[in-house]
């Protein structure tokens, strides 16, 4: 059975880490909620082949661990992105932390 060209073990794969996400963050309003299960479910539908092919892994092996791991953060690389796009220093002070500059 395929929903969206993506077979029922992608979709629980993505659903169980929303699940996850959902239950683990703060309490959030209803509004939230529904706005992080469609982030998550977006990001892991539109980037997870795409990510397979970055990484050079093997869709087969890898592409419910990539899924999942996507839902649970995609919602946090969208909104990083969006900050940055916004305030485009922060790029500066993204870069310097990760290399560990001050």
């Amino acid at each position: 059975m395929n929903i969206f060209g993506q077979d029922i073990a992608f979709w629980a794969a993505t659903a169980g880490a929303t699940t996850i996400k959902l239950l683990t963050s703060p309490f959030h309003s209803f509004t939230r909620a529904c706005m992080n299960v469609f982030a998550a479910m977006f990001s892991s539908y539109v980037f997870t082949e795409p990510t397979l092919d970055w990484l050079g892994l093997d869709a087969n092996t890898y592409r419910y661990a990539i899924a999942a791991l996507l839902a649970l953060t995609g919602e946090g690389l969208m909104r990083l992105a969006i900050q940055i796009v916004n305030d485009p220093t922060r790029v500066i002070a993204f870069l310097r932390a990760w290399r560990g500059m001050k």
